[in-house]
Order: C-alpha cells, then sequence, then structure tokens
C-alpha cells in the first residue's frame, strides 16, 4: 500500500531557508517564525546512486537512492522504484510515495520511493 509522501518542512518567514527537521532558529538569519510546507506536484531527480554492498537484511542485490527537489522547492532523498539505473537520468520527473521500503523482525518500515514518470 502507497500513499502520498507524508514530508513536512519548516520554510524560515524571513530568508525563505527550508529547514528538516525543525529548528528552534533558522540557521541562516536566527529569526524564529516558520512556515510549515509540504512537497508540492511531482519532483525532478537532482542525483542518484546504487549501493551494491547492503547490509543483512536487505533482500535485494542492489539500493538505487536518490534525491529529489519537488516544484515547490522541498527536496528529499528516497529509494527509486526502477529495474536498472541505466534508466535513470537526472533532471527526469518522479512521483514520490510513502510505502513500506523493507521488514525488520516482522514490522514494516516505512519510507518514500521515488517512481519514475518518463
Amino acid at each position: 500500500m502507497s500513499a502520498p509522501a507524508p514530508l513536512t518542512l519548516y520554510r524560515c518567514a524571513h530568508c525563505g531557508r527550508l529547514h528538516h527537521p525543525f529548528h528552534d532558529r533558522c540557521l541562516d538569519c536566527k529569526r524564529r517564525d516558520f512556515d510549515i510546507i509540504h512537497p508540492q506536484g511531482n519532483a525532478r531527480l537532482l542525483t542518484y546512486t546504487v549501493i551494491v554492498s547492503l547490509p543483512e537484511g536487505f533482500d535485494q542485490p542492489a539500493l538505487i537512492l536518490g534525491l529529489a527537489e519537488f516544484e515547490n522547492g522541498a527536496r528529499a532523498l528516497g529509494q527509486i522504484k526502477t529495474g536498472s539505473a541505466k534508466e535513470l537520468r537526472t533532471g527526469m520527473a518522479v512521483a514520490s510515495r510513502w510505502e513500506t521500503i523493507r521488514v525488520v523482525n516482522g514490522q514494516p518500515i516505512h519510507g518514500i520511493k521515488f517512481e519514475p514518470l518518463e
């Protein structure tokens, strides 16, 4: 089962810097006023990497992780659902979903997964 990614970010009301997780003060201008924002729309893939030496508990031979930027400037790191890294390119459109990324001791662990739209 998947759903839209429930990521919450905090934008400084003074300088606009995005924060995640929450900080009492903006890391740039030190002000304390923040607006809560959520990723909006689809995202574009900024970069990705393939991890082939995974720790115990992963069933797949490799894991593809990507950093994507949403239409409102929010960025997130997540797994990429694709058959091969050869199908990926930076700048391509991806959709984000909140899904089970692995199971530990019978308990699902959830996180962001990106799926190429092109």
